[in-house]
């Protein structure tokens, strides 16, 4: 009976901390979410200067496009999907100096429960607006927010 007693008190310390270690993980693993676009969001595999969007919702390249063209304040979400992990960024363009731009990301991960790591600013430059979109100069790289979704 005492042994039963103290193997019962080894297991269910042994969950309580592995219970406790799971908790901590999942806490540490959780960063400030980015903030809302204002056109709406994009989908694509690769951002670079020549991206080409999977998917978009309605208007939201349209809007991005107009308001980068205008130097109005607005806002896309674009997130690059890979294999259970890839990275989510939001493209700011706003009033001031050469109109302003911003890229904020955060990767993600939707491998063993999911997690995301912490919001990266990077100050960007509106390179150019045309019909294929408006590219940005972010980081030392450009790269391309499409002003339609490719064709299939």
């Amino acid at each position: 009976m005492r042994r039963r007693s103290w193997t019962a008190v080894i297991i269910g310390g042994t969950v309580i901390a592995a219970a406790a270690g799971g908790v901590a993980g999942w806490r540490l693993s959780q960063h400030a979410a980015l903030p809302r676009a204002s056109c709406g969001s994009a989908v694509t595999h690769r951002l670079d200067e020549g991206t080409r969007a999977l998917s978009a919702d309605p208007g939201a390249l349209a809007c991005f496009s107009a308001a980068a063209r205008d130097c109005r304040a607005a806002g896309i979400e674009i997130t690059e999907t890979g294999t259970g992990t890839g990275t989510s960024f939001v493209f700011s363009t706003g009033p001031g100096p050469r109109c302003q731009a911003t890229e904020l990301s955060q990767a993600y991960s939707a491998n063993f429960g999911g997690s995301a790591g912490p919001v990266t600013p990077v100050p960007c430059r509106l390179a150019a607006v045309s019909g294929a979109g408006v590219t940005l100069g972010c980081g030392g790289h450009d790269v391309l927010i499409p002003s339609a979704v490719s064709p299939r």
